[in-house]
């Protein structure tokens, strides 16, 4: 673990893109490809399973010393502490040995596990531990970076090693074997851009329009007599939809689908958050399922254009979301609130010569979701991570319940650095108090806040804002000029009527 906390060090030193990508083919160049593949896993935050519940039964509550930083918490905290145990074996750890130890503990001893490799490291070792293990290390590097600096060690393309990280995953990238694409190998589906109009969607040329289902992504895989059901992020999820693999037991021998599973009650599609139940205890949730594109079918079809892939799609399967060609914004303005009015969550619009990229998020499928706005009131905020860690930059948002504010969920979108800055220096001025991780604020500042839903949740008095991001801070704007409950519960009901 002693390199990990060098090469830590050293980017932590740089802000300079070049030089990271410099640090990291120096290290990586000298390592076996055990050890690439241990460090990887650190660097990039790949080992699951060890929650905050986790680490604080391991070494105990640092969330007092917490202000954007985990490292610098979990640091002070430890030296802080009157007694740390340590091991009575003076024994240093390898990055493989920590990485194999973490990666087979079982949920039930993942604690204790974790409690005996802290005893072994120092003080700063083990903070960078716990930052990965939470999804916090900020040393300024991503998966972009890292495959940039074995591009050079391979001497290859990044864009040709980014295409078979894809499909092939890490360990197969780093031993060499190059996965080619077929039922069983996972790989991350094709993504589509956010349009900001209507008229971008015209300009762009992408004229064939498809229903944007309120679901669960998923690339149903056939080879032969094994199927499987993978998540868009690669989880296999086959044993939630037995309707799903009783369907495709009938299909043809050697697919791969893209498609969408919703939630639905007498007909009617129901919010994300239903389908979620069937992850959860709740099994009996109605659902049907669609597919959008093929990616196989008895062989690789990602190089084909959209219309010829769905036409052989359609040839393979009857659940095939509809699709219709609309060439001018009348129309499609039209069409797309037609399809808000039956429950849809919005449209994907597509470019029929567009190719199927894996992995990549293109502007050959554009995506227009249903938008409300809501003047909010600020009533906390949280400290940001990584490049955001300087700012407070995760704001509680609450609106109006007769005489009290009533929270409706947080947000950390929509504001500029420029403005997140600002807004920092404005609610520290009006801080009313501490919470882990932030502060409490008087009310006193008013945001125009975009989303696209509105759900019950347990978390809040009733409602929350789903997908909500900030437009604009409301200078013009008072407190008591703030928007009320009564306001999204209109628009729950519009878009959940019993």
């Amino acid at each position: 673990m002693k390199r990990f906390r060098e090469l830590c060090e050293e980017l932590r030193r740089t802000s300079s893109k070049n030089k990271k990508v410099e640090i990291l083919r120096r290290y990586l160049e000298e390592m076996s490809i055990e050890e690439k593949r241990a460090l990887i896993y650190l660097l990039l935050s790949k080992i699951d399973g060890y929650t905050l519940s986790i680490v604080k039964e391991a070494i105990g509550d640092f969330t007092s010393y917490y202000r954007g930083d985990t490292y610098e918490a979990v640091f002070k905290y430890l030296s802080n502490k009157r007694y740390r145990q340590t091991t009575l074996l003076p024994k240093s750890l390898s990055i493989q040995e920590v990485i194999e130890a973490l990666i087979s503990a079982g949920r039930e001893n993942r604690a204790n596990v974790l409690r005996g490799i802290i005893s072994i490291l120092d003080n700063e070792t083990a903070s960078l531990l716990i930052s990965t293990l939470l999804n916090d290390l900020q040393v300024g590097v991503g998966e972009g970076l890292v495959l940039e600096a074995l591009a050079k060690i391979y001497k290859v393309e990044y864009e040709d090693l980014k295409k078979r990280l894809y499909v092939a995953g890490w360990e197969n990238l780093l031993e060499g074997r190059e996965e080619i694409l077929r039922p069983g190998i996972k790989f991350r589906p094709m993504l589509a851009e956010k349009a900001m109009s209507l008229e971008e969607i015209i300009r762009e040329n992408n004229f064939w329009i498809e229903p944007k289902l309120d679901g669960v992504r998923i690339l149903l895989h056939k080879d032969g007599d094994k199927i499987k059901i993978f998540s868009r992020r690669g989880k296999d999820i086959t044993g939630q939809f037995p309707e799903i693999l009783e369907y495709a037991k009938d299909i043809r021998e050697r697919v791969i689908l893209d498609g969408e599973v919703i939630a639905l009650k007498n007909g009617r599609i129901l919010p994300f958050q239903n389908i979620m139940r069937r992850f959860g205890e709740r099994k009996n949730v109605e659902i049907d399922f669609y597919f959008f594109d093929a990616v196989y079918i008895d062989r690789a079809i990602t190089d084909l254009p959209y219309l010829k892939r769905v036409s052989m799609m359609e040839d393979v399967t009857d659940k095939t979301i509809p699709r219709w060609k609309i060439i001018d914004v009348e129309s499609l303005q039209k069409e797309f609130n037609r399809l808000i009015s039956e429950g849809y969550e919005g449209i994907v619009c597509k470019k029929e010569t567009g190719r199927y990229i894996i992995g990549k998020r293109t502007k050959d499928w554009l995506k227009y979701k249903r938008n409300f706005e809501v003047d909010a009131v600020i009533t906390a905020a949280e400290w940001g991570h990584g490049r955001r860690r300087k700012w407070l930059s995760d704001y509680h948002l609450a609106l109006w319940q007769g005489d009290r504010l009533v929270e409706v969920g947080k947000t950390f979108k929509g504001l500029r650095d420029i403005e997140m800055e600002r807004l920092t220096r404005i609610l520290l001025e009006n801080k009313a108090g501490d919470i882990p991780g932030g502060i409490l604020v008087k009310p006193r500042i008013v945001v125009e806040v975009e989303f696209e839903d509105v759900q019950i949740s347990p978390k809040y008095e009733k409602y929350t804002l789903r997908f909500a991001r900030i437009k604009r801070i409301r200078d013009d704007k008072t407190p008591d000029e703030a928007g009320k409950i009564e306001e999204i519960e209109k628009i729950y009901k519009m878009l959940h009527p019993v």
